[in-house]
């Protein structure tokens, strides 16, 4: 199984391969937010040092707001992703 690392909450948790990341961090109680649930798109963008290739490939959506909002190389929407083996996060703000 997967595991994922959340920096900021010192919090590593195994996960079905595939899982939405956002369903992960949410059942987790990781501190990540999720404005999208409020309206505010962009506020869980994180940075992945590790792990990149083991998540979803960016889509046309993920990869406009993004360029969009500024975002670095190597940050993700958390909300977008899905996991395929092991990753890294830690907050982008």
């Amino acid at each position: 199984m997967p595991k994922v690392t959340f920096k900021d909450d010192d919090l590593t948790v195994e996960c079905e391969q595939g899982a939405n990341l956002r369903d992960v961090a949410q059942n987790e109680g990781a501190s990540i937010p999720f404005g999208c649930e409020q309206g505010i798109c962009g506020t869980c963008l994180s940075r992945v040092p590790a792990g990149d290739e083991n998540l979803s490939d960016m889509e046309d959506q993920e990869k406009e707001t993004l360029a969009a909002m500024g975002a670095e190389p190597g940050e993700r929407l958390i909300c977008q992703c899905r996991v395929e083996g092991d990753v890294t996060l830690e907050s982008a703000h």
